[in-house]
């Protein structure tokens, strides 16, 4: 039995150009004046006992944070906290 293509429709239907670039999108949004940019992967290697302490950390928490979390806001504390002027 041979294989044939699904018919195609004889006319395809006209697209309505103008109401498509009319209804248009938003802007990519922009954090404190720059474009977001995309997450990159970064391979973190920890000794074993540190990697525990962190895991002992993020057990305690009273809202369940997951490790990446709880990585990345010590990053950000420890960024926001060497961009402050030392006295």
């Amino acid at each position: 039995m041979a294989i044939s293509r699904k018919p195609r429709p004889a006319s395809t239907p006209e697209l309505d150009v103008e109401a498509l670039i009319n209804k248009g999108g938003s802007a990519p949004s922009e954090k404190n004046g720059k474009a977001q940019k995309e997450t990159v992967p970064v391979i973190l290697r920890l000794p074993s006992e540190m990697l525990e302490q962190i895991d002992a950390s993020v057990k305690a928490q009273r809202v369940p944070t997951p490790r990446h979390r709880w990585l990345l806001e010590a990053v950000c504390e420890k960024l926001a906290r060497e961009q402050q002027p030392h006295a």
